[in-house]
């Protein structure tokens, strides 16, 4: 149990800056880290640019609410979020990605407040702050205390984008408490007779940098006596054209989109195989979460953070982006040997279950607020 707050002391005031703290892997980061970090001593805000909460939140944390029901509300979540931060006059302020920390930059310079700020990258910065848009962060960024990275390669990615930052960054990877996803891993759901026969799967929103559409092209390319079925977990912008080409790969029969599910754990700890074709990621939580279960995997080698997830050749295999033969070799490589499947198991869960503790992450974001 974490302790909560003792009102008769005086407590550092910590804002944190999210989107939502919904079906997205950083505002899932976020949650496991504030119901595992020890919040005494701590009064914390939660201020969502729009209020979807399905991720669960410590009684203790309080949410604000900035009212951003779309494009067209931002305006009015922009003088919000000053609105709340004036008020609130936090000690520290958290951003957790590359918007709430563009809008929270801002309002810090509107508002001329110490606070000090602490910016999460979850992603390298060359993929998304481009031109204007980096001349933007490079201005604000100058004004935060520091950066957040979630891995070694994004640390070096984002130092060399903004070199001023050097002596700023601290490796804080996304961690998860083990004992609880093995616990939700094993809950029952209706489905399942899915679980009766093998299958892979793959978790993430379906938008162009998780290219789903590399993944249904290698899914295609494997042999179909060895073809397994495929179940997605995620929804999102492409979800129509990914089913388009499923039916024009003659796939469609084979893949189970099942949309966002609230509790995906039974779902991934129960394949044989865990699948990602991304052109880049920050540290992929569900990955992590999958090897954490146990569950091999075959993911691109992209930017940033798959090469810490996966030992290629030992926890699973690392492919070439934009590579669909690779991918389907890999994939029908694993799918052919059950004692190699179960030799990565074994070493995946071992490796894994070290390397993500949510212990350490917590503590080290704790040291974070108090410094």
């Amino acid at each position: 149990m974490i302790p909560k707050h003792d009102n008769s002391i005086k407590l550092k005031r910590v804002c944190f800056v999210s989107s939502t703290m919904s079906s997205g892997g950083a505002e899932r980061a976020l949650s496991n880290l504030l119901c595992n970090m020890d919040l005494t001593g701590l009064d914390i805000q939660l201020l969502l640019l729009n209020k979807v909460i399905t991720y669960p939140i410590p009684e203790s944390v309080t949410v604000v609410d900035l009212r951003k029901r779309s494009a067209l509300f931002l305006p009015l979540c922009f003088i919000f979020l000053v609105f709340h931060l004036v008020r609130l006059r936090p000690d520290v302020v958290v951003s957790i990605w590359s918007f709430p920390s563009l809008l929270t930059g801002l309002a810090l310079k509107l508002t001329r407040l110490k606070s000090k700020w602490v910016v999460r990258v979850a992603n390298n910065p060359a993929d998304q702050e481009n031109g204007v848009k980096q001349r933007l962060f490079h201005w604000l960024y100058k004004h935060a205390s520091q950066f957040i990275v979630l891995c070694e390669e994004l640390q070096d990615k984002f130092v060399a984008y903004y070199p001023f930052t050097k002596n700023k960054t601290i490796l804080i990877r996304n961690g998860f408490n083990i004992a609880d996803l093995r616990a939700r891993s094993a809950e029952n759901i209706d489905e399942q007779e899915l679980f009766a026969k093998p299958y892979m799967i793959s978790v993430g929103s379906f938008t162009p940098q998780k290219r789903y559409d590399v993944l249904l092209k290698a899914y295609a390319l494997i042999d179909k006596k060895l073809r397994i079925p495929l179940i997605l977990l995620g929804d999102g912008p492409l979800k129509q054209e990914l089913i388009i080409l499923a039916k024009e790969l003659g796939i469609f029969s084979d893949i189970i989109f099942k949309g966002f599910v609230k509790n995906p754990y039974p779902y991934v700890a129960n394949a044989k195989l865990f699948v990602l074709a991304s052109d880049y990621e920050g540290l992929c939580n569900a990955a992590i979460e999958a090897q954490c279960l146990g569950v091999p995997a075959v993911i691109t080698d992209c930017p940033t953070g798959n090469r810490e997830i996966v030992e290629d050749g030992e926890t699973g295999y690392l492919v070439t982006i934009e590579n669909p033969a690779e991918m389907a070799d890999k994939i029908t490589k694993t799918l052919k040997s059950d004692e190699l499947t179960n030799r990565m198991a074994r070493s995946a869960k071992l490796i894994a279950n070290e390397k993500f503790k949510i212990e350490k992450s917590a503590l080290s974001l704790r040291k974070v607020i108090e410094l």
